[in-house]
């Protein structure tokens, strides 16, 4: 918790206490700037209902800007109140319809009670507003993989990976936009990701995967070794050093000698 609240009150010490110099030359914050970014402190710090307290309040009295409630569902939904952070999200694209975010994270609680057909009509939805938000797509991925349709949950990840290589590894932009990192099967979500890096020739992050899989449990990792679509990859060395580490080819017995 200290590790993530350390830069926070750096920020904030920037922010409320500026140089002489920058004193002379920059309006001090408004009451507004403060509450936003007490808001987004308290979103770090995981205190959840503080952060819903502000951005309820901001709701109210800024009732066109559209990040307010946006933000609010957010928090609300971080609290398990799906229905009200549903509400606040609708809100949200009611003051604005073409607020893709909004959209996205109202697919996010449908995903939250595992409706995944409605999350995915929502994402899609988001996409349609801004198609180059990679986290969406892997939203739609998931939801997809969920649903145990694999060749479209594959198809929305290769199109997420291709607008930003590192979306796996990355949380969502800027806290404004939902982005689920979880997998019922994980193991066979990793295995799946290192199929597709070996079949456009990326051994590296091919090899990453493959460990995340066996690191979750996966226990068909050897299949990598006969599967076509590793084929682009199968000879490379680290490849290579980490199937014979993590899913070493069987060794038969001894044949016992001939009395």
């Amino acid at each position: 918790m200290k590790r993530l609240f350390l830069p926070l009150v750096v920020l904030a010490v920037c922010f409320f206490v500026p140089s002489l110099r920058a004193q002379e030359n920059t309006a001090a914050p408004t009451q507004r700037e403060k509450d936003e970014l007490q808001a987004r402190i308290y979103m770090a710090k995981k205190q959840y209902p503080d952060a819903v307290q502000i951005y309820s309040r901001l709701s109210q009295e800024y009732p066109k800007e559209a990040a307010y409630p946006n933000y609010l569902g957010i928090a609300l939904l971080q609290e398990g109140k799906i229905d009200d952070a549903r509400k606040s999200f609708d809100r949200a694209t009611k003051v604005d319809r073409r607020f893709s975010d909004a959209y996205n994270n109202l697919g996010a609680t449908f995903y939250a009670e595992k409706q995944y057909k409605k999350a995915i009509s929502q994402y899609q939805r988001s996409l349609s507003l801004k198609p180059d938000v990679a986290s969406v797509y892997t939203n739609i991925g998931y939801a997809y993989f969920a649903q145990k349709q694999l060749p479209k949950a594959m198809e929305a990840f290769q199109k997420a990976l291709a607008i930003d290589p590192h979306v796996f590894e990355e949380t969502g932009r800027a806290g404004s936009i939902l982005s689920y990192r979880s997998v019922a099967d994980r193991g066979l979500f990793n295995f799946m990701l290192a199929k597709d890096f070996a079949e456009s020739g990326d051994a590296a992050n091919c090899v990453v995967y493959l460990r995340r899989a066996a690191d979750e449990g996966y226990k068909d990792v050897g299949k990598a070794r006969t599967d076509p679509a590793f084929a682009k990859v199968i000879a490379d060395p680290s490849v290579k050093a980490l199937l014979d580490e993590i899913a070493p080819v069987p060794v038969p017995p001894p044949v016992p000698p001939r009395s």
